[in-house]
């Protein structure tokens, strides 16, 4: 910024936070209103004093934190302190480092955004109430005394949880597809055997024979085009760029995980030495629910579009579309700033990585822009008897993004022509064994995509969510999938069992909701606060669910507890193996809670853990003392 403001500036760094919540003690005066009681972070006290020597020298203070929440806490406590020297003192709340951006905000010289602080302490002071109230009360009943609680991250953990259940609980069906192949029009073609219901072994063995499709020479000769289908298709290009989207397209096409995304676009935020010697913000702020566009960045959009790609441009294309239900549509999207700046210019100056994650922003903002995909499905119908079998492809006749070289762009199949009258000569037929599938393990981008779709959390908070889960070993990951751990397990059981109210889907969104509106000035912090606590207070004066519903049993022995509290079984082998002498693989832990007889002891449960491969682990409940162990279920 140094660059922008000229010799007559001297810009420093807070790095972060300066003051927050004591770690080991509550931090909150209870009796009075809910105060907060800060203190200074670890070395930041030394900092900030350096920083109000330099800033004696000065005439005027600027703040220029993150625009959002967090970052206006940072400036109410730089504030505090830096109010002492008598001073004029002004907020700048920058979306993006550009000139143009700093000089209107310098002109503005607004102060502290007082409902967005109070806001800010809300949240901070009920997630310390939730974790130093219900963190004891865990230790207590589950007798593991490390663990803690996070009111956010436990609705996800549920999330995460729910998920295992339906994938452990889920029964697998076998079923078959049937395909003819042969030519039309010369060209080699594939049919397929429609019907409203999944075909067994002995449907496929009855359309084959009721078709005389065998023994060969087949009497099933030839199929007549009979009828064809024509649906019309107008697909619109994705929006740019909010953070979720960012986050779960960046691990879907980059691999990144939702920490490293974020850090790689804080350092394009802030902004990299080009060229010119100048240091250049690259994208606009990284934190953001929306996918609104300013009119001045749709401008630019358009305006490299006509230049190098006119027939891709959806011209007229300046109406926003409607944010999200729990937007907060605060920033702009996550868009480039200027997208002049094409990543092939820039790739010098930027390490693989910042490059990679610039470029997918450049190319979405850029597509956002483009045209919609216009043309049509076309199924043809071949009738035989009761029997259907069809060919669907799709022609796109116009559109832009459809061309564009997006890594999540999906090729389209081939086209077939024909006409109603037209022969399907048969040549062979085939079946295909299938299974139904059980549900997908989330991954970082899709349960980033459901906090912002269903309210809970916020950009600023997604990617530490899932870290703190991770830290607390209460998830585990492989490769691109997430799924609880055995501790996960049993801590989201109890608070499931009985803090549901607080940390339901529906309770966290609203409470989100009642955040915002802080920000509007339309909620009071103290109430907000003190009906919460009023709740959760209620709720641990009540009585506990028995602890067999909690979820899963470890057994008593001190190894196992030892096991559990250190690792969460955290650690993992290349192979099972089923030597009674050794102890159970310590795999990544899933989940344990049906309980199916073990069909070699008959007296222990089956249970079940997540493998190194990926695949899941089924036990005896007993084990070493059953040797029972396998990959069927």
């Amino acid at each position: 910024m140094n660059s922008y403001l000229g010799k007559d500036w001297l810009v420093v760094a807070t790095k972060g936070h300066i003051k927050d919540l004591p770690p080991k003690s509550y931090g909150v005066d209870i009796s009075n209103s809910f105060e907060p009681e800060y203190e200074w972070l670890k070395g930041k006290k030394n900092l900030f004093a350096s920083i109000v020597t330099k800033a004696k020298k000065c005439s005027k203070i600027y703040i220029a934190s993150d625009p959002d929440r967090e970052g206006e806490i940072i400036a109410k406590h730089c504030f505090d302190e830096l109010a002492k020297l008598k001073k004029p003192i002004y907020r700048l709340r920058l979306k993006e480092i550009t000139k143009d951006e700093l000089n209107s905000q310098l002109e503005k010289q607004t102060g502290l955004d007082l409902a967005e602080i109070e806001s800010q302490i809300a949240r901070r002071v009920v997630d310390r109430i939730f974790g130093f109230e219900v963190s004891p009360d865990l230790w207590k009943q589950l007798k593991i005394p490390t663990l803690s609680a996070g009111r956010v991250q436990s609705t996800v953990l549920h999330w995460i949880c729910e998920r295992e259940r339906e994938i452990q609980n889920f029964s697998k069906e076998t079923y078959f597809l049937l395909r003819l192949h042969g030519t039309l029009n010369k060209q080699s073609s594939e049919l397929k055997y429609q019907s409203k219901e999944k075909l067994n072994q002995e449907d496929v063995n009855a359309i084959v024979k009721e078709l005389e499709m065998i023994p060969e020479p087949s009497k099933l000769k030839e199929l007549v085009l009979s009828n064809i289908k024509v649906k019309q298709l107008n697909r619109k290009p994705p929006k740019a760029f909010s953070t979720a989207s960012l986050l779960e397209v960046s691990f879907r096409a980059l691999k990144f995980d939702s920490k490293k995304t974020m850090r790689i676009a804080q350092s394009l935020f802030e902004g990299k030495k080009l060229q010119s010697g100048e240091t250049v913000g690259l994208i606009t702020y990284m934190r953001s629910d929306s996918t609104r566009v300013s009119d001045s960045k749709r401008q630019l959009g358009e305006n490299y579009l006509k230049q190098h790609y006119p027939k891709l441009l959806l011209e007229g294309a300046g109406k926003q579309s409607k944010q999200k239900k729990f937007s907060q549509d605060a920033h702009e999207a996550v868009i480039p700033i200027n997208p002049n700046l094409t990543p092939n210019q820039i790739r010098n100056y930027l390490t693989v990585d910042e490059w990679k994650l610039y470029q997918l922003i450049w190319e979405r903002f850029l597509v956002s822009l483009m045209k919609p995909e216009s043309g049509e499905e076309v199924v043809y119908e071949f009738p035989i008897g009761k029997h259907l079998f069809t060919h669907t492809f799709e022609r796109i006749f116009d559109g832009g993004f459809k061309n564009y070289p997006e890594p999540m762009m999906d090729k389209k199949k081939s086209t077939l022509d024909a006409k109603v009258g037209d022969i399907f000569f048969y040549e062979s037929y085939s079946t295909l064994e299938k299974e139904t599938e059980p549900p997908e393990r989330y991954t970082h981008g899709k349960l980033i995509q459901k906090m912002e779709d269903t309210g809970v959390g916020r950009p600023s908070t997604y990617a530490n969510i899932l870290e703190t889960l991770k830290l607390r070993k209460y998830i585990v990951e492989y490769q691109k999938n997430i799924g609880p751990s055995a501790l996960g397990m049993k801590v989201d059981g109890y608070l499931d069992s009985n803090f549901h109210d607080l940390i339901g889907e529906s309770f966290t969104k609203d409470l989100e909701q009642q955040l915002d509106q802080i920000t509007e000035n339309k909620n009071s912090r103290v109430e907000l606060i003190s009906a919460f606590y009023g709740k959760l207070k209620q709720i641990l004066k009540s009585p506990r669910k028995k602890k067999e519903s909690y979820g899963p049993e470890f057994g008593t022995s001190k190894k196992n507890e030892k096991s559990i509290t250190e690792s969460s079984g955290i650690n993992s082998n290349d192979s099972i193996k089923k030597n009674k002498n050794q102890h159970l693989p310590k795999e990544k832990s899933l989940n344990l809670t049906e309980k199916k007889v073990c069909p070699k002891c008959l007296d222990g449960t089956i249970k079940t853990k997540l493998g190194k491969n990926g695949r899941t682990i089924y036990f005896c409940s007993r084990y070493p003392h059953c040797d029972y162990i396998t990959y069927d279920n």
